[in-house]
């Protein structure tokens, strides 16, 4: 029995596919956030806006070893400025410390009000790490406040000044923080993602069984092998469209999201279908039924991108890996059309293309492969 060479390769395959599946989860199993983009916006141009500034940008590093999220500080001249750096997906979160922040600072005692700085989180360029971001930014201030109350109560008492009829309350804590969201993900939080799998999955299924349609058909001159492809080619342009729109139109009818422009992201669904199925025909076409485990694995290892930010993948896979997976282009060119409002054709729309285009070259130039394989068999009949 053991002669069989399908035993010995049925633990091969098992012990391979296991080494796979663990290697799929390790970004997901101890997601750590590194070099997070954020801003700090100071408006104010007294000194107590720059020592503030110093001290917060000084702060980069927030944990233990390699389990430490850091931050990667940029100065933003406005907050202008610092709107439309988000509105490209720049930072995902900023602090900005507003005009008249020392002179507000300086009053204090007379006015008896504390004075405040802005927190603005760009959610959607991935809501799990913005959220965590609001956390950490809003720490800084409150810690830093209270510092500055501590060292303020100190002056206060070592230089004897009487704080009868002073708000305590105001001088122990001097610094509040406003949160700002914006490009929210509320109540469409995977509203960008909910078709990437269903998307998928049509187009393996649809171009697999065009495949196997191809298989059936008796070839004997290169040119009935041309028109075959060509006819492959030509029906998959014209399914494409129709389960893209009808992916999208699924998503809004039963999952009830909402997209600001229908059309917009339907087309968009239009040409990521015919991406994947152009480059997943190619693949058929030279691999055959071996293919399919392959996009399959495609699948799997871009899971991770549905769930982590990238700056919390860890870089081998960030810098190797996914700028290959043509999924990502389709998730981050989503996410860019429902919550940017980025038009049709934006960078990752013309990956999309790029991708299909790969796959039509590999589809037809896979005829010379199999033109040989059929002169072959013919010859010998």
């Amino acid at each position: 029995m053991f002669k069989n060479k399908f035993y010995i390769l049925s633990l091969i395959v098992g012990l391979v596919l296991a080494l796979i599946l663990v290697v799929a989860q390790f970004p997901t199993a101890r997601p750590v956030a590194k070099n997070v983009p954020v801003a700090i916006v100071n408006e104010d141009n007294g000194a107590m806006g720059k020592q503030v500034t110093d001290k917060l940008t000084s702060l980069d590093s927030f944990g233990e070893g390699k389990s430490a999220t850091t931050l990667n500080w940029t100065t933003v001249s406005s907050k202008a400025d610092l709107k439309k750096a988000m509105d490209q997906e720049k930072y995902y979160g900023a602090i900005v410390i507003p005009k008249d922040f020392s002179k507000h600072m300086g009053e204090m005692t007379k006015t008896g009000k504390s004075t405040s700085v802005d927190i603005v989180i760009n959610q959607a360029m991935n809501a799990t790490l913005a959220n965590n971001i609001q956390v950490l930014l809003s720490g800084m201030i409150t810690n830093m406040s209270t510092n500055m109350g501590q060292e303020m109560l100190n002056q206060f008492k070592a230089n004897n000044v009487p704080l009868q009829g002073v708000n305590i309350d105001a001088i122990t804590n001097p610094v509040t923080s406003n949160v700002e969201i914006i490009h929210s993900v509320k109540d469409k939080n995977s509203a960008s993602s909910a078709y990437f799998q269903p998307l998928w999955m049509a187009s393996l299924f649809a171009t697999f069984l065009i495949y196997t349609a191809g298989k059936s058909v008796n070839i004997k001159q290169k040119r009935e092998l041309w028109q075959l492809r060509l006819g492959q080619v030509g029906f998959i342009a014209i399914i494409a469209p129709i389960i893209g729109m009808t992916t999208t139109w699924l998503v809004t009818q039963i999952l009830n999201y909402t997209y600001d422009d229908f059309w917009k992201m339907a087309f968009f669904s239009m040409i990521g279908a015919a991406s994947f199925m152009l480059i997943m025909f190619a693949l058929e076409m030279w691999l055959g039924f071996a293919a399919l485990p392959v996009i399959a694995l495609l699948m799997l290892f871009s899971a991770p991108l549905m769930q982590l930010a990238p700056e919390m993948i860890p870089a081998v896979y960030h810098d190797w890996l996914f700028p290959w997976l043509p999924i990502k282009f389709l998730l981050d060119g989503a996410k860019s059309i429902v919550y940017y409002g980025a038009e049709l054709f934006n960078p990752n729309t013309w990956n999309l293309i790029l991708v299909g285009s790969v796959g039509l070259v590999l589809t037809f130039t896979s005829i010379i492969k199999d033109w040989f394989i059929i002169k072959r068999q013919l010859n010998k009949a």
